[in-house]
């Protein structure tokens, strides 16, 4: 008997070492692949890179401006083809109303504490300086629970899934933004679906699930950044991908509430950078691909090689009321600020040539 169980904790012990091994063996093989690919991507970018020859000029490294307040068509057009960097439409809404409106998502924030707007990155999703108010949370975030509640075998009893309680929160959203005590008003992000849908030659609406439910996705969430913020401004991209004439990933902005430039002592503050590169071929984006990921890293030296690279951004000063639509597969960044709130309502545009415009958050 005892020599039967010296052999099998002999065998157990000889079982472990060699699972051990095999373990360190392919965490070994997968450093050393990554290293060869990093090896691979330096040597094609510091023999073919150069990312200043691929910054739009001309009309493709265009803001548009549109002084009267409406959404057109033909700017549209510009700016899903990439003949424009972004559009900035102001006055879209009424500039005290936005303000009235800041200032009470302020005071919920306060009430209700938010969430922050998290970050997708190279390493996950990551904190940032912005924080989001509703009902439910940007959809990505309610993907990567879903996905955790799966690693972590299960959903523990629970009887909904984080995607089902996004869908669940989206129509609580919808519903409470338009009711003003025993009123009803036009919330700035119902007003952007209708003139998109009225704009666009192929209209616009809600993107939806692809199940039998078909449930809406979200239209759209405040945003609120407080000063002071940890970065001067982290610049990054919503897709990593080049451009494309027929398809792409565009995102919308209203202002409600910026911070006051002249207190903080820099014209900038709250502003939006946007730098015209125009990567075009996956081709292009291999050549430079070093520098490109430094998009999707949340760290200050990365953040530095961008900014060295990119060269000089568009600068947009958004007034509250103010509609700022651009590709958000081109850098950007929201300017940081040492005091004051910055407020905004954000959603996505999903352009496919000749189709109806998606909208999502």
């Amino acid at each position: 008997m005892s020599c039967r169980l010296i052999q099998s904790t002999s065998n157990n012990v000889v079982m472990k070492r060699v699972v051990i091994h095999h373990q360190r063996r392919r965490q070994f093989s997968s450093r050393t692949r990554n290293d060869a690919i990093q090896a691979l991507f330096g040597h094609l970018e510091s023999n073919y890179g150069n990312l200043s020859s691929l910054i739009d000029t001309g009309s493709a490294a265009e803001t548009i401006v549109a002084d009267d307040g409406i959404i057109h068509t033909n700017h549209l057009k510009r700016l899903f083809e990439h003949d424009a960097t972004a559009l900035h439409v102001r006055n879209f809404y009424n500039a005290e109303n936005s303000k009235q409106l800041g200032e009470e998502l302020i005071q919920e924030s306060l009430r209700k504490g938010g969430n922050n707007w998290k970050v997708s990155t190279s390493r996950g999703l990551e904190s940032s300086d912005v924080g989001t108010l509703g009902e439910h949370p940007p959809y990505n975030v309610a993907v990567a629970r879903e996905r955790e509640t799966r690693t972590d075998g299960g959903s523990n009893g629970a009887t909904t899934t984080p995607i089902d309680e996004y869908f669940e929160g989206v129509q609580r959203e919808f519903h409470s933004r338009r009711r003003k005590g025993t009123c009803y008003q036009l919330w700035p992000l119902d007003k952007l679906r209708l003139e998109l849908d009225e704009a666009w030659l192929f209209g616009a609406g809600l993107a939806r699930e692809n199940k039998d439910q078909r449930r809406p996705f979200g239209g759209g969430l405040p945003r609120i950044m407080r000063g002071p913020t940890r970065w001067k401004g982290f610049i990054h991209v919503d897709d990593l991908g080049p451009l494309d004439v027929l398809m792409g990933l565009f995102s919308a902005n209203i202002y409600l509430t910026v911070p006051d430039t002249a207190a903080d002592k820099n014209a900038d503050a709250g502003a939006l950078y946007i730098w015209p590169l125009g990567v075009r071929s996956r081709l292009d984006w291999y050549r430079n691909a070093i520098t490109l990921s430094s998009l999707s890293a949340q760290d200050p030296e990365s953040q530095l090689i961008l900014r060295k690279a990119l060269g000089t951004p568009n600068v947009i000063r958004p007034k509250p009321g103010d509609l700022v639509l651009l590709c958000a597969q081109r850098p950007h960044c929201a300017v940081g600020f040492s005091d004051g709130v910055r407020v905004s309502l954000q959603s996505f545009l999903q352009y496919e040539n000749d189709q109806r415009l998606l909208i999502d958050c």
